[in-house]
C-alpha cells in the first residue's frame, strides 16, 4: 500500500472476509468484515464455514486480526434461524 504510514494502525473494512492473504501481505493490523450472516439460516453455516477461513468471530494470524460479525439483519427471506445475531462493539487502544 503505497503512501500508507505503517507506523500507525492499519484498519480495513471489507464486506467479505475472503482472500485474507491480501490484507496480511499488505500489513493490515485489523480487518472488520460481515457478509456471511454466520449462515443466517441453519444449515447454511456449514457451507459458509467451508467458504471462509473465518465466517464468524475472531481470528488472529501473526499481527493480523480479523473480526467477522454475523450482523443483525437478513438477506433474502426476513428470518434468522440457528445463529446468533449481533452488533459488535469494539474498543481499541493504541500504545505509542
Amino acid at each position: 500500500m503505497q503512501g500508507v504510514d505503517h507506523s500507525l494502525p492499519i484498519i480495513l473494512m471489507d464486506h467479505q472476509p475472503s482472500h485474507l492473504e491480501e490484507p496480511v501481505g499488505q500489513g493490515v493490523d485489523l480487518q472488520l468484515s460481515g457478509h456471511t450472516h454466520a449462515g443466517q439460516l441453519f444449515p447454511i453455516r456449514l457451507i459458509t464455514s467451508r467458504i471462509f477461513e473465518d465466517d464468524w468471530g475472531y481470528l488472529r494470524k501473526g499481527n493480523f486480526q480479523l473480526i467477522v460479525s454475523s450482523g443483525y439483519g437478513t438477506w433474502g427471506p426476513p428470518i434468522r434461524v440457528g445463529n446468533t445475531p449481533e452488533i459488535v462493539d469494539i474498543t481499541m487502544t493504541f500504545n505509542h
